[in-house]
């Protein structure tokens, strides 16, 4: 863990940064104390109307990725995951800049968007605090913003960005108890899938049954096998009302970015 502490201006922060063996990732924590500080595009005006979603005039994270001049944006949308020319590239759960040979990404928490500035400089914009005519909110206090910072090598494609943001905001949810007897093994996982680009997005008991939610992340056709248990699982289809259909074969198709929403059963049941 390194730890830098000092001052933007008047402003006091302290950036901290983990780095872990196992990965490339870079898990950032930086906080910040304010006291009605302007940041933005500063003005006496409290009817301002400069817009607030120009990212460069705010507080950010700032990197200069060695990506080259051909470098182009890539992002997370609802539902696809794009290349883009614009200079804001503004993405749900992570943006990249990514060359022929490779490029970085921001896992994000809190904030959307990522900005390609004029100097070369790749950007997360972090704290925005001014005064503008459709809302102004004016920071007091302590504030933290987390976030990700993921270097990666080769086309962003083979990259596997989307899956690692995915895991980066969403880290798995455990609970102690009592000891047991060791029967389960030095790994339980409930539900085994068996392909790179359809990811399980949510896994619910509801009347009775396990219900799991998959969808495809590559934007390209595909199919999964899907293992409950350890074994090949009975796999029926569902809609949104939770009305269960008649079993499928395993491994169920999907097409480009579709969301399927399956019940799932033991193979012997």
């Amino acid at each position: 863990m390194a730890r830098e502490y000092g001052f933007i201006g008047d402003i006091p922060y302290t950036l901290e940064i983990c780095f872990r063996a196992d990965t490339p990732r870079l898990d950032c924590r930086v906080s910040f104390h304010f006291e009605d500080e302007k940041i933005g595009r500063v003005t006496d005006d409290t009817r301002d109307a400069w817009s607030p979603f120009i990212h460069e005039d705010k507080l950010r994270f700032k990197l200069f990725p060695a990506t080259g001049p051909d470098a182009t944006g890539v992002r997370d949308l609802p539902f696809a995951v794009s290349e883009t020319a614009n200079r804001y590239v503004d993405g749900i759960y992570w943006t990249a800049l990514a060359g022929r040979q490779g490029g970085v990404a921001f896992f994000n928490r809190g904030t959307m968007g990522a900005v390609r500035e004029s100097d070369g400089g790749f950007s997360l914009p972090l704290v925005y605090s001014m005064y503008y005519i459709w809302g102004t909110r004016m920071l007091n206090g302590d504030y933290a913003c987390e976030f990700a910072v993921h270097p990666f090598t080769g086309e962003w494609r083979q990259a596997d960005l989307h899956r690692q943001a995915i895991a980066y905001n969403f880290p798995a949810v455990s609970a102690t108890g009592k000891p047991g007897g060791g029967a389960l093994g030095e790994t339980v996982q409930p539900l085994e899938l068996g392909s790179e680009n359809v990811i399980l997005s949510a896994l619910y008991p509801e009347n009775g049954g396990v219900f799991a939610r998959l969808y495809e992340c590559a934007g390209r056709n595909g199919e999964t096998s899907i293992a409950y248990r350890g074994s090949p699982a009975r796999v029926l289809p569902s809609d949104l009302q939770g009305r269960v259909g008649e079993p499928l074969s395993n491994p169920p198709a999907f097409h480009p970015w579709q969301f399927r929403t399956f019940e799932i059963e033991a193979a012997n049941r």
